[in-house]
């Protein structure tokens, strides 16, 4: 997962989009450099109350001491001179790297020298090999808009009601032994894909390649989304290996 997509399930209201675009951004970004990027919000006061992301980027050395030539860190840069900055990496000193960036954006540098300075270069998140976080994006739109205009090699919508997942699971399975893009969509707490759909007088079949009940047997009324998500995304992993 290396984006997250907020849609609108009915009439747009800026301050849940807000809200919740808010809030996974604060869960993604390191422990160390939240203080630099977040400045005291109500709207954060309950946070801590989350489960912390164990991912790559949040689990690094925490002294210079402890680091390693090569190793990534997430950093926010503090102090641009022309082509040099200065980023702050949750180290005690900043790391002095070159390259183009506004001052107090968050950057990946990779470290390129440990010593009295700390050198470092900017490294593309896109081209990192494991698992580095996500981004988040607000789209203040329908999700069927979104999806029509959206290029992905695969779409994927979830609910109890789509098709199960032994009956997809070959085709899926197939698409997933190539390197393909692909956007998985999940319902609201208040309404399913079908229903959302419904209001832009659209069907799931429209939309989506596959329409799938991930979770078979469930035997709630409903399925958390955080909880749709993680199953989901195990499943397709799953899959993705086989």
């Amino acid at each position: 997962m290396n984006q997250i997509l907020i849609y609108a399930d009915g009439p747009i209201h800026d301050e849940d989009f807000t809200l919740i675009e808010h809030v996974l951004r604060f869960l993604e970004t390191p422990q160390y450099l939240r203080r630099r990027l977040f400045t005291r919000n109500p709207a954060l006061r309950f946070v801590g109350v989350l489960p912390p992301l164990q991912i790559p980027s949040h689990n690094v050395p925490k002294s210079i001491k402890e680091c390693r030539v090569g190793d990534l860190r997430e950093g926010v840069v503090v102090a641009r001179d022309g082509q040099r900055l200065r980023v702050d990496v949750g180290l005690e000193r900043p790391v002095e790297c070159q390259g183009r960036a506004p001052t107090e954006t968050r950057a990946t540098v990779r470290l390129d020298s440990i010593g009295q300075e700390l050198g470092g270069e900017l490294v593309d998140r896109s081209k990192i090999s494991i698992y580095w976080g996500y981004r988040v994006r607000a789209e203040k739109t329908r999700l069927a808009a979104i999806l029509e205009k959206e290029q992905y090699d695969l779409k994927i919508g979830t609910s109890r009601y789509g098709q199960q997942l032994k009956d997809a699971w070959s085709e899926i399975t197939e698409f997933l032994r190539n390197e393909v893009t692909m956007m998985i969509a999940f319902g609201s707490p208040r309404l399913g894909l079908r229903e959302i759909l419904l209001g832009e007088r659209k069907t799931p079949e429209d939309v989506f390649d596959f329409y799938v009940n991930m979770i078979p047997n469930q035997k709630t009324l409903t399925v958390r989304t955080e909880e749709a998500v993680g199953l989901t995304l195990a499943t397709l992993n799953i899959m993705r290996s086989m």
